[in-house]
């Protein structure tokens, strides 16, 4: 598993290897940046389940100054804290919570929130409605779910820009438009 592009490019990161986690492929990895890449530059990343953190990671070689990585299942957790160390990088910030219990602890709002949780967690609604509260008004959300997962086009401030679909992977890109 490599880092796709920015200052890590070509950089081998090392996977979870764990039956509760799936590694995003390099090329649908590269897609979801593709898209988000006019929408950022900068910023704090959070990413939520954060498996081997492989999204937080290209994230922060492509421009993020600190980010964010939690992960329910502390093996995950070692693998992301390992990768980081590997690309030398010192503003990750490591957590072992549960999503919900995470969100009521930070204090941080977040530019880019990955979400990609396990596709039997399918309450969507629910997560992103947990998750727009420590989102910057003008974030994004980038969430990855199982192709056929329900979902809305907006919550409150929160407007669908992206849908694309990947395999039996569906990504949604949503954009804070607060006072647009």
């Amino acid at each position: 598993m490599r880092i796709v592009a920015g200052k890590f490019r070509h950089r081998i990161i090392d996977m979870c290897n764990l039956e509760t986690t799936r590694e995003t492929q390099d090329s649908v990895r590269e897609a979801i940046f593709n898209m988000i890449g006019p929408y950022f530059d900068g910023g704090i990343c959070l990413d939520l389940f954060a498996g081997s953190g492989r999204m937080a990671l290209e994230a922060y070689s492509r421009g993020m100054e600190k980010i964010y990585l939690n992960d329910l299942n502390n093996k995950a957790l070692e693998v992301s804290r390992k990768n980081a160390l590997k690309l030398g990088i010192n503003d990750a910030y490591f957590y072992n919570l549960d999503y919900k219990e995470f969100l009521n602890k930070i204090d941080v709002k977040f530019d880019l929130i990955i979400l990609d949780p396990p596709y039997k967690m399918n309450n969507i609604d629910d997560i992103i409605n947990d998750t727009k509260k420590v989102l910057n008004d003008k974030g994004l959300i980038v969430f990855e779910m199982a192709k056929e997962s329900k979902y809305k086009d907006s919550y409150d401030n929160l407007k669908l820009k992206k849908d694309k679909t990947y395999g039996i992977k569906r990504v949604l890109v949503y954009k804070g438009e607060a006072n647009e």
